[in-house]
């Protein structure tokens, strides 16, 4: 069995503000609620054997975030994870691996077509990925288009509240 952990990225600074969407950084709401998304996780996930970002800067500081709070065994950076990229290269690549927990780490709206895809065959749109809310597809062996289960949909609002967050109230 093979399960694919997909979460976007915390808050960040608006495009407006003149910076490239490469340097767009996280907002301090964006460092909070990601925080305590990331100890919603930790207690569903534990360990995770490998996570994933995209190379864009908000994504690698909402990894930093849950690399602190979860067992993570390996991490890496690609670019198939950034905003506009293919779905096909996310589940390709995650086929072509021998883990059996892997977070990935990006944006919309990659992550909700990357989703369709694992569930339908189709790169359709089916779930609304707010800011740090996360999602576990299953598979029965590898990662294939079609072939995918739904296991759950958080926003960070029910991660935020897993019991092994003190914050949460």
């Amino acid at each position: 069995m093979q399960r694919l952990v997909l979460v976007r990225h915390g808050h960040a600074q608006d495009a407006e503000d003149g910076l490239s969407d490469m340097a767009r950084a996280l907002t301090d709401k964006g460092r909070k609620k990601a925080r305590k998304a990331a100890r919603g996780l930790a207690g569903l996930c534990g360990g995770v054997d490998l996570l994933v970002s995209s190379p864009l800067l908000r994504a690698l500081q909402t990894a930093d975030i849950l690399d602190e709070q979860l067992n993570v065994a390996r991490r890496e950076e690609v670019d198939w994870l950034s905003p506009m990229s293919d779905p096909a290269a996310a589940l390709t690549w995650a086929a072509s691996r021998d883990e059996e927990l892997i977070m990935l780490v990006g944006h919309e709206p990659h992550l909700n077509r990357t989703v369709g895809l694992a569930l339908t065959g189709e790169p359709q749109s089916m779930l609304e990925f707010k800011k740090s809310a996360a999602a576990m597809l299953e598979f029965d062996d590898r990662a294939e288009p079609g072939a995918g289960r739904l296991r759950w949909f958080l926003a960070p609002s029910q991660l935020g509240r897993h019991p092994l967050d003190a914050d949460a109230g």
